[in-house]
């Protein structure tokens, strides 16, 4: 099966639809008391996770038999092999675990359609806000709620908004302190908000003007990227290169401030190496 046949509007009609769904799943369990399960490290995922996980594979591979899956709640631990892959649905059913566990309303599942590392397709639902966001490769905008969004106007550094995120592997939490002790004194607010796929789609809209985080998966990333493009919106790697879903560290901005960002991490790198 080939990227031609899976028609791009057809699919975000019936992956919002289905997120949809799926977000009935997490709000009946808002509520409840929650199964925990421990992952690898700190990590831990819940049964909300894994039923929802379950549920959009099961919905997706009945329309789409012929495509792949890389979730969070299933991806073997090494998936480099999925780099190359046409037509693969990375889906994160439950991105800000820790938040819904908290009763924190601050999540979304987040659904990409991706070919060979560039996603074609993106859907991103907060169940508790009933916002979705979307994209796709052949449209010029992106959208919250069918209505066009455009990424912030901030040009300069010192009103610049902020985001954050950390990685459950420590070692990559390292890495962002390090930028956030490079920015703490330029920028207006740093935030760390605890959902990837809500924080950069909340870039898309306005909402932030910049994000970093080191150690972000695919599932986290992967229908935001596109949402961000699609919105005006910028992603490199730390040091203002080439980035795709499959790189774990990144810069993401409303575009006007990129630079500005990328020169001050890579200052704070520079001092490090001297």
């Amino acid at each position: 099966m080939n990227k031609e046949s899976i028609n791009l509007d057809e699919a975000r009609k019936n992956i919002i639809d289905i997120v949809l769904k799926a977000g009935e799943i997490i709000k009946k369990s808002f509520d409840e008391d929650l199964v925990l399960y421990k992952k690898e490290g700190i990590d831990f995922t819940t049964q909300t996770d894994r039923n929802v996980d379950v549920f959009l594979r099961k919905e997706i591979g009945t329309l789409y038999p012929q495509t792949n899956f890389l979730t969070e709640e299933t991806a073997p631990s090494d998936y480099s092999s999925m780099k190359e892959a046409e037509n693969l649905w990375i889906i994160d059913p439950l991105d800000g675990t820790v938040n819904f566990s908290r009763k924190n309303t601050n999540f979304a599942i987040s659904v990409a359609l991706v070919d060979k590392g560039i996603p074609i397709l993106g859907i991103i639902y907060l169940p508790l806000q009933n916002i979705v966001y979307s994209a796709q490769a052949d449209k010029d905008r992106a959208l919250v709620n069918d209505k066009a969004i455009s990424v912030s106007s901030t040009s300069k550094i010192e009103e610049a908004v902020l985001a954050c995120d950390w990685s459950w592997d420590v070692e990559k939490r390292k890495n962002v302190i390090k930028w956030l002790n490079s920015i703490n004194s330029k920028v207006r607010q740093i935030k760390s908000m605890g959902s990837a796929a809500s924080d950069l789609a909340s870039l898309a809209d306005g909402k932030i003007d910049a994000y970093v985080h080191s150690g972000i998966k695919p599932w986290d990333v992967a229908a935001a990227a596109l949402i961000i493009e699609k919105a005006g919106g910028k992603i490199t790697n730390p040091t203002g290169g080439s980035w795709n879903v499959f790189d774990s560290d990144i810069v993401a901005t409303n575009g006007i401030m990129h630079s500005q960002i990328v020169k001050l991490l890579n200052d704070e790198l520079q001092s490090d190496n001297n």
